[in-house]
């Protein structure tokens, strides 16, 4: 797992970027969000992720906050 804190989230189009303690920035999509529902994540919020590699950059996968 790594952590990070949410930077921006935009509800309406499901996606957004999450930072890394070194400052890197990855993407997020709502779908990915674990939370019984729940797909939109607030800024500044502190989050914990799996970190993969995709098409498009690294991202994020099994978001949920601690």
């Amino acid at each position: 797992m790594v952590d990070g804190n949410v930077t921006w989230f935009d509800p309406q189009r499901g996606i957004g970027s999450i930072a890394l303690e070194d400052g890197t920035e990855v993407a997020v999509s709502g779908a990915q969000i674990d939370g019984g529902g729940v797909q939109t994540l607030r800024p500044d919020t502190k989050v914990a992720f799996t970190l993969v590699d995709g098409p498009d950059g690294p991202h994020a996968i099994d978001v949920w906050t601690p």
